[in-house]
């Protein structure tokens, strides 16, 4: 059974190695939990140190400077495949985070951006250059662990943590250049092609989406938002009033909000943000005029972290007119955290409202 198996993999190992990619995608779907857990920063650590290894390990290989130990050649013929299978649970996680703090657009996009890279990877064409890229991945996998360790750390997200991770990714880097210079010496090209720049190219690409404001908030995520005709506190709950039809299953809430004389418009979030975690959130209520989004009426709402379910809270708009509305989540350095629309029509009916009450 065991033979069997090593000849389909020497069969089939391009096909092989993108499964344990894939593989390491669903196992974390369901294991990972809490962005800020000792046990998961260490485990991501773990997986990154290993995939340092194996690929430096590779380089020297292909450079002549290094060879397995006999006892070990069966076992290092898969690292290949063992070191996709960190990746992609690496990535797995980071993809997720990001999904979290950003909308389905963003998310969507950067796991199309992964599975390019990962088929790129399995073509004839490309056979050769499966350590670069993998190094690659590798850079954005560290760039992503501290991206989201430093502002976890700090209690707080802005330039300054963001710089700070970046430095810390370059360190760690640096020091893996360093190594393998120190291993091969007359190999400066090769360290350069493989390590040097794939990471100085992601930390570039980070940098500039992050000015942009195109990279998520994380580590904070909006773990739900909604619009209601009515939210109340009771106890340590709230109680989300609503007049949706159940066959509208797909609104978050009244965002079809048929208003009468009196209602005020509730926007109820939960943001999830680390334990010790202070963040100023603004929420920006917009209404589209004929010439587009007006002016944003900006309230703020400061947040503090460690509950497992998110912070909890609530913005009331009592002055409103018909139309298109926008409510925005923005975070103190002017990234979006969430949105949600919604069309305020007025209700001129006098019959008695059917209301549900859902409780947070």
């Amino acid at each position: 059974m065991i033979e069997r198996a090593k000849a389909f993999y020497r069969d089939h190992e391009p096909s092989c190695t993108a499964g344990f990619f894939v593989a390491g995608f669903l196992f974390d779907t369901l294991a990972v939990g809490r962005i800020d857990k000792l046990h998961n920063i260490i485990h991501q650590a773990s997986y990154l140190s290993l995939c340092a290894l194996f690929t430096s390990l590779e380089l020297r290989e292909l450079n002549g400077s290094f060879t397995p130990p006999e006892r070990l050649k069966t076992a290092w013929r898969y690292h290949a495949g063992a070191t996709h299978f960190m990746l992609g649970t690496l990535l797995n996680i980071y993809t997720l985070f990001y999904f979290k703090s950003a909308s389905m657009g963003a998310s969507f996009l950067f796991l199309l951006i992964l599975a390019a890279l990962l088929a790129l990877n399995e073509l004839k064409p490309f056979e050769s250059s499966g350590t670069l890229l993998r190094m690659t991945l590798f850079s954005l996998c560290l760039v992503s662990y501290f991206t989201y360790l430093i502002p976890t750390l700090m209690g707080r997200i802005g330039a300054l943590p963001f710089l700070g991770s970046l430095a810390a990714a370059s360190a760690c880097a640096a020091a893996l250049a360093w190594r393998l210079r120190s291993l091969m010496p007359d190999q400066d090209e090769l360290i350069y092609r493989h390590v040097v720049f794939p990471f100085a190219a992601v930390a570039v690409l980070f940098a500039v989406l992050y000015f942009a404001k195109a990279i998520p908030p994380v580590p904070l995520s909006l773990t739900e938002i909604g619009v209601y005709h009515e939210v109340r506190r009771e106890g340590d709950r709230f109680a989300l009033s609503s007049t949706r039809p159940r066959w509208k299953f797909w609104q978050r809430g009244d965002q079809s909000f048929l208003a009468r004389p009196g209602d005020a418009i509730y926007c109820w979030v939960s943001v999830f943000s680390p334990t010790r975690f202070k963040e100023r959130l603004e929420i920006r209520w917009r209404f589209y005029e004929p010439d587009g989004w007006g002016e944003p009426e900006i309230i703020p709402l400061p947040i503090t972290g460690g509950r497992d379910k998110g912070w909890r809270g609530f913005s009331v708009k009592a002055k409103y007119k018909p139309g298109r509305w926008r409510v925005s989540i923005m975070t103190s350095d002017g990234r979006e955290l969430g949105r949600i629309d919604l069309t305020v029509t007025p209700d001129d009916s006098s019959a008695p409202r059917k209301t549900r009450v859902v409780w947070r």
